[in-house]
């Protein structure tokens, strides 16, 4: 009784740990798995369609180009057209004139078309265009570090779905042995060859195991419904999610130094690209602020039209107007130099972010490099150590049988298997989360996972 509940309280320990651990490079069962099935390469694609974080950040793209067309537009003319029709009741005594008194009633009907086109404002409109331009670009990195980060979320809550089924299959087969043995003390006990306890035994932990067991499952929902939550379908529509085997084949691939994974992570990691976006534009709106110290000429042009009926006379005008215009402004009271250190201080800022994210980024892929490097090697030494205590649940299950190994050895034997069991599995799903963390750090996460997933970090390198 006490080495079980020291079992579940390890295993529990050992969830803690593992499951919360984010997310890395997946791998697929060798098996064919049938088509309803939800595979990590469908629910990463199914993220990247429905999630809502992506369609923000798709908005957020499309809001991006349209103030890059806004600055776009301020290098044609504008043209503009006005027309009026006026009623006004004229009542006038010129003081020259005091014997005189005009009173009309005069309807007024007027119409204009005036062009404006600025020529040159100090190169501040090519800076304003530039700044735009960059910020397109910046909300497409965005795109993709919210893609990036997503899909380790989604690799993770996965992961952990998968591990719960495997914990319900250890549960169950320990249920299933401890079934089959308390059957077997039944018989014996009948003949008078087991006592009752020994017969209790195996009932006792057969509940544990069962108990075991709907744990695991409410793990398992619970990880479907962050699974669905995160890839933006009901959790109802998740069917089935494909089990993995925990005894797998270990990779023969080697992980890439620190520093190749850093060359690569510099070149492809979105959130550095997006920093460097922000960069250029800050620069140029502090060029765009240059241009207040410079003129601007500005070309009018325009055509009027005015008619006038009730009036003595009536009368009715058109005049056409064309030219240049300038306009210098000398003294500004400081407002200009103002303006000017607020978009350099800005680009300050920025560059100081930028060396933000690439530390992080350093740092990141320090941490998952030593990560997957251990997770490997726990990965294969969890396996061996699988297999022989397999072998030696098995022939003290034998030995058990005949009479030669007591009940508490054969306990012992099948909470060692269990424990195994679990130690593998657990391994292997931090393995799997280790290199899809290493894909994320690297920036290639979102690159890969629309290919079928690979096994190992081989496609980091490309």
């Amino acid at each position: 009784m006490y080495n079980n509940r020291l079992t579940r309280k390890i295993v529990t320990l050992l969830l803690l740990l593992f499951l919360p651990a984010q997310g890395l490079k997946a791998s697929e069962p060798a098996e064919t798995v049938p088509e309803e099935y939800l595979t990590i390469e469908k629910a990463k694609q199914t993220a990247l369609e429905n999630n809502p974080g992506i369609q923000q950040t798709l908005a957020r793209i499309r809001s991006a180009k349209a103030l890059l067309g806004q600055a776009y537009a301020s290098w044609f003319p504008t043209i503009s057209a006005k027309s009026g029709y006026f009623y006004r009741d004229v009542d006038i005594q010129p003081d020259w004139q005091p014997d005189i008194r005009v009173k009309q009633d005069i309807r007024e009907t007027t119409a204009s078309i005036e062009l404006n086109w600025l020529l040159f404002n100090g190169f501040s409109r090519r800076a304003e265009t530039l700044a735009a331009r960059f910020g397109v670009e910046e909300a497409r990195q965005t795109l993709a570090d919210t893609q990036r980060l997503l899909l380790e979320s989604v690799a993770t809550a996965y992961y952990q779905a998968q591990l719960a089924q495997e914990n319900i299959r250890v549960a169950e087969t320990n249920a299933e042995f401890n079934r089959k043995l308390e059957q077997d003390s039944k018989v014996r006990r009948q003949i008078g060859t087991a006592s009752r306890s020994e017969m209790l035994n195996f009932s006792i932990r057969t509940l544990q195991a069962e108990s075991d067991s709907i744990r695991a499952d409410k793990d398992y929902t619970v990880a479907c419904t962050v699974l669905a939550e995160l890839i933006g379908i009901p959790d109802k529509s998740i069917v089935a999610i494909p089990s993995f085997s925990p005894a797998g084949k270990i990779p023969d691939d080697t992980i890439p130094s620190f520093e190749q994974l850093l060359d690569i992570a510099l070149k492809n990691r979105p959130d550095l690209q997006a920093a460097d976006a922000r960069i250029q534009a800050a620069k140029q709106q502090k060029n765009a602020a240059k241009g207040s110290w410079m003129p601007s000429v500005a070309l009018s042009a325009g055509l009027n039209y005015t008619k006038q009926t009730g009036a003595d006379p009536e009368q009715e005008e058109h005049n056409g107007y064309a030219g240049v215009s300038a306009q210098w402004d000398i003294f500004t009271g400081g407002r200009r130099s103002r303006v000017f250190q607020e978009k350099k201080a800005a680009v300050y800022a920025v560059e100081a972010d930028r060396e933000k994210v690439k530390r992080s980024i350093e740092s990141g892929i320090r941490q998952a490099l030593a990560g997957a490097t251990a997770a490997e090697e726990q990965w294969k030494r969890q396996e061996q150590a699988l297999k022989m205590t397999r072998q030696v649940r098995h022939d003290i299950e034998r030995l058990y049988k005949v009479g030669s190994a007591s009940l508490t050895r054969l306990n012992e034997a099948q909470t060692d298997l269990v424990r195994a069991e679990g130690y593998t599995a657990n391994s292997r799903v931090q393995y799997l989360l280790s290199l899809e963390k290493l894909q994320s750090e690297t920036g290639t996460i979102a690159v890969s996972s629309s290919a079928k997933t690979k096994k190992s970090v081989a496609a980091i390198k490309q």
